[in-house]
This record gives structure tokens, C-alpha cells and sequence, in this order.
């Protein structure tokens, strides 16, 4: 059984990762994917999945070639060992286990590829595939056009594209096994239930979860978008009873009515067109485990009062179905608005906020816990390879007076941000931030690098990228001779009259 997704996707960025999914798609041709039992991670985090091939990315476009491919990832993903196999089209497709203290973490894979010495693997009749391609899209114009660009990987050549995806795949195990060591050591940071926080408001949530994290009651978890909720909910299964059982989530906004009830509770094989196979839902996929339901609020009222029942004597009734099915499960439930409010307006049912609202646990926005910025920093800084080892003075104040409306999820696209930005250099300055972040240090304005990528474009000026790459320059000239004005005019050749000109000209002074 692979372990949870997250475990793998904190590793996506890896250099090894990176190097490797440049040499396939370079070399090959090639795409890589990180893949576990419920499929491609790209998949689950609302991501795209990529294609190797025209075949592939032909097969993606259609409802039932994605849903297809998605099963067959899922099935790698869901082995205990690597190799190669063939995909439902009868490309090739080789993997690599990535194996963690016995547990398969998931799977490495290349794929879409045909290898036209193997006996094991013989690649697929062209004029059969072109079939299969226009049963899944009738309306593709040259169904045979794309199944004569297919890349080829030969005999001894298969074997090369496994070994990089195994020097990748050591890569994640070394910096997963060095995670969990220094979690052995006491050596993490500050936090618990393996969410960072040392405030106070933390402290607050850390002690209501450890009086509910034993429990079977339902939890209502409390916060706005991008503060942790799903991984307050993770931790309270992972640290209670239910442990090593599914847990399975669920956006509630993220599809409509009709198609949250049949991912919700399933249906019977004919329920309604495209039901070819029944489906158990995910209440019966989280039989015994935890069901995370994230923003609740945006259910129809039909919706909740099907929830209502099922929270009530945990019984409900798939879609089709004649007869109702049961689950052991824990629900867990989010939301970003105000539930209590809209009990008020009538938009959402009283009794099942009662029923919800069993205990709230509020997560704090990072604006109301500044202390635990650079805890977040270290930790993610961590976790994502290529980001300086240092923040400049300058862009730490920039990060320390940002008001960060997407909380720790907007910090954690700004550390990979800087992975990229930074290119290298070994301390990050302002120039490195995103323009909302600059802004909010008295940086407004685009970096030298963006204003000449604009200016090349032809959407920006010569002017404005020379004023830009001159300000960044200064900038992080004042921060690394740590304001001596005198130094830093002898560095850049300058007076000193003509360097006190410019910082008051760019809002430096």
C-alpha cells in the first residue's frame, strides 16, 4: 500500500527530479510522472497530466481516455516493485518503485514509448491503435496520424531511461530517510502533529486538536484558503484511532451537485449515461478511515440534507440504487465562510451546522502569526531544492510586512519561487520576490529580469528595465555592504552625490 501522496509530491522539485524529467523529455522525448495508488500526483492536486506522445495526449483529451489512464497510473502507483508494461493503448510504460523504510512511497514512471525489439512489450498494431484512438474521440480528424510520431525507445535504450529514473528515485529516498531521521532525533521544527507553529494562536489550535484527536466525533475545521485546514484534518487521523486506515478527501466546491452525490456516495452500473461500471464512492472507499469534506458550505441544500442522514445514522444511498449502504467513517469538515452566518440567510441548513459543529478548530491566517514566518521558510526551504540558503535584510522585511491574503499556501509558491528566480545565488533579495511581496517592502515595481523580459516582448520599455535592473543592482548592493553608502559608490564606480541622487530617485534613501 503506497503511503499518501503529500510524502511524494514534497519531493517533485528535487534536482535530481528536475535533471531527470530534462534528460527524458530532451533525450526521448519523453515525460516524467510521480505517480501513487490513487493515480498521477499532477492529477490529484488539480494539476494537468502530460502526455509522452500525440497518442497520449490524444487519449487525455477524451472523458473515458483520461479516466483510463488515470487507472492505469494508479495501478503502477499501487505495486510493490518497478518494471515495464503496457498502458491500455499498448504503449510502453517503465517504472521505478521509490521505497522508504519498506513502504512503496510511489512510483517514477515514463511512459507512452514503444520499444520495437521486445518480445515482452511488441509495440501495438498501428491500424488497432488508430482504432482505439477514434473510439475514444470520434471527432480526432487523422486518427492514424498519431500513432506515426510515437517515441521509440529500443533494447538497451529502455534500460537507460529506468536508470534515471532510479538516480531519481535514490535522490527522494536519501532526502525522505534524512527527513524522518532528524523527526527521530527531536531535530524538526517547531510544532506538532507535524504542522510547524509556535505561536500562540497555534499553541491554541494544538491543544483542541489533542482533545479530539482521540475522538470519533465530527470535527468542523474552521479557516481561510490556504491556512492548513486539510492538513489539520490529516493529522488528527494520522494521530488517532483510525491510523493507517484510508483518508480521503473531498472539495465540495469543486463540482456540481449532481456529480459531488455520485462521488460522495457512488452509484449502480446504468444510474445515468457514462455509468458503465458502479462505483462505491468515497464514503465506501473511506469505509473505516476518515473523510475529509473541504468547503462544506458549498453544498446545494439537497446535498445537505443527504449528508445529513449519513452523518446522522451512517446510512446513505447511492445514486440508482434501491437500497442503502453503510460505512464506518469519520467526517471531517471544512470551510472558509461563515457558517453560522449563512444558517442566518437560510443558505445553510441548521441542523447540520449543529451536527457539524460538534468542535471547531480555527486555523489561523499567517498575518495573524507572524512569529511562525520564518519557521514556514525553514521548513519549506527544506523541503524544495535551489532555494538560497540566506535572505538578505532587505527581502526579509519585504516578506515580514506582506500581509500574505493566500496564507501558507501563497508562502510556499513564493519559496518555489525563489528556487527558480534566484538562479543559484546563495542569498535571496528582493529582487528574487513577487512583485506583491516587493511592493509590500518599498521594492514596488518589476525586477531587472522581468522589466527586460518585458521590454523584450515589446510589453515594456528599454527605460523601464534600465531603471529596474539599476534599482535591483543598488538594492542589493545597500544590503550586502549593509548601508555604507561610501563602499558601495566605490563598487559601482559612482560618486557619492550621483548614488544618493539614484536612491532618492528610486525610494532607497
Amino acid at each position: 500500500m503506497s503511503e499518501p501522496s503529500d510524502g511524494l509530491a514534497r519531493h517533485e522539485r528535487l534536482r535530481g527530479v528536475t535533471v531527470a524529467r530534462a534528460i527524458l523529455r530532451a533525450a526521448y522525448g519523453l515525460e516524467l510522472l510521480l505517480v501513487d495508488s490513487r493515480g498521477p500526483l499532477a492529477h490529484q492536486r488539480g494539476g494537468v497530466m502530460t502526455g509522452s506522445s500525440e497518442v497520449c495526449r490524444a487519449a487525455l483529451f477524451s472523458r473515458e481516455g483520461f479516466g483510463r489512464c488515470d487507472a492505469f497510473y494508479a495501478t503502477l502507483g499501487g505495486t510493490d516493485a518497478g518494471g515495464t508494461r503496457r498502458c491500455h493503448l499498448g504503449l510502453a510504460a517503465t517504472h521505478v518503485a521509490v521505497i522508504v523504510d519498506g513502504a512503496v512511497l510511489g512510483h517514477l514512471v515514463a511512459s507512452g514509448f514503444v520499444d520495437p525489439r521486445s518480445r515482452a512489450h511488441p509495440p501495438p498494431d498501428p491500424a488497432e491503435l488508430a482504432a482505439a484512438l477514434a473510439l475514444l474521440d470520434p471527432m480526432l480528424p487523422d486518427p492514424s496520424a498519431p500513432a506515426r510520431t510515437l517515441p521509440v525507445v529500443a533494447g538497451d535504450r529502455v534500460g537507460v531511461v529506468r536508470a534515471i529514473l532510479e538516480a531519481a528515485a535514490h535522490e527522494i529516498v536519501a532526502r525522505e530517510e534524512e527527513s524522518r531521521a532528524r523527526l527521530r532525533e527531536g531535530d524538526e521544527l517547531p510544532g506538532r502533529y507535524g504542522i510547524v507553529g509556535a505561536s500562540g494562536s497555534m499553541r491554541v489550535l494544538f491543544g483542541l486538536m489533542q482533545r479530539v484527536v482521540q475522538s470519533e466525533a465530527t470535527v468542523l475545521v474552521l479557516g481561510e484558503s490556504g491556512t492548513g485546514k486539510e492538513l489539520v484534518a490529516r493529522a488528527l487521523h494520522e494521530h488517532g484511532p483510525r491510523a493507517g486506515k484510508p483518508f480521503v478527501a473531498a472539495n465540495c466546491g469543486a463540482v456540481g451537485a449532481d456529480v459531488l452525490e455520485s462521488s460522495l456516495f457512488g452509484h449502480v452500473r446504468g444510474a445515468f449515461s457514462g455509468a458503465i461500471r458502479a462505483s462505491v464512492g468515497l464514503f465506501g472507499a473511506a469505509d473505516g478511515g476518515t473523510l475529509f469534506l473541504d468547503e462544506v458550505g458549498e453544498m446545494s441544500p439537497a446535498m445537505q440534507v443527504k449528508l445529513l442522514r449519513v452523518l446522522q445514522d451512517g446510512s446513505y444511498l447511492p445514486v440508482g440504487a434501491t437500497e442503502a449502504r453503510s460505512a464506518n467513517v469519520r467526517v471531517i469538515a471544512a470551510s472558509h465562510r461563515d457558517l453560522a452566518a449563512m444558517v442566518k440567510q437560510g443558505t445553510f441548513r441548521q441542523d447540520l451546522f449543529y451536527r457539524l459543529h460538534v468542535l471547531a478548530l480555527e486555523v489561523p491566517p499567517l498575518r495573524d502569526r507572524p512569529g511562525d514566518l520564518p519557521l514556514l521558510i525553514q521548513r519549506f526551504t527544506r523541503e524544495i531544492d535551489g532555494v538560497p540558503s540566506r535572505i538578505g535584510d532587505a527581502a526579509r522585511r519585504c516578506l515580514e510586512r506582506y500581509a500574505w491574503p493566500g496564507n501558507v499556501r501563497e508562502l510556499r509558491a513564493e519559496v518555489e519561487r525563489w528556487a527558480l528566480a534566484a538562479n543559484g545565488e546563495p542569498q535571496l533579495g528582493p529582487e528574487h520576490l513577487s512583485a506583491p511581496v516587493r511592493a509590500a517592502g518599498g521594492y514596488a515595481g518589476a525586477s531587472g529580469g522581468e522589466a527586460a523580459a518585458a521590454a523584450a516582448a515589446g510589453t515594456g520599455t528599454l527605460a523601464a528595465a534600465v531603471d529596474a535592473l539599476e534599482r535591483a543592482i543598488i538594492a542589493r548592493g545597500l544590503e550586502r555592504t549593509e548601508g555604507n553608502r561610501t563602499q558601495l559608490a566605490r563598487e559601482l564606480g559612482v560618486s557619492r552625490t550621483t548614488l544618493n541622487e539614484r536612491l532618492k530617485r528610486y525610494g532607497l534613501g
